[in-house]
């Protein structure tokens, strides 16, 4: 498949979900697999020549088979929960207040 440069990518943003795994690309024609079997099929296959994976030691996977595995999303992690709040009152005619330590 050829991809029109005028026409946006299949795919959006990616993220990693998992820390310890980095992004490469597979150069050459050295035997390499991918460390999970594609639904379906009952062997390991093959990376090919220019695409992208993701390692972590030893172990690569193809974008696919990450995705599959949960590794790769397309929005990022949300924020956690605000531990609280607090909330304060004011008079109209109360000249404020600092938030740094004391004077002097």
């Amino acid at each position: 498949m050829s991809l029109d440069p005028d026409s946006p990518l299949p795919v959006g943003r990616l993220f990693l979900t998992e820390p310890g795994w980095r992004v490469e690309l597979k150069v050459g024609s050295d035997r390499e697999y991918c460390f999970m079997i594609a639904p379906g099929q009952d062997f390991y296959h093959r990376l090919g020549d220019g695409e992208i994976v993701v390692r972590r030691g030893d172990e690569r996977l193809c974008l696919a088979c990450a995705g599959r595995r949960g590794l790769l999303v397309d929005r990022p992690k949300t924020l956690r929960a605000t531990l609280g709040s607090v909330e304060f009152e004011a008079q109209a005619d109360d000249p404020g207040f600092d938030l740094g330590p004391p004077p002097g």
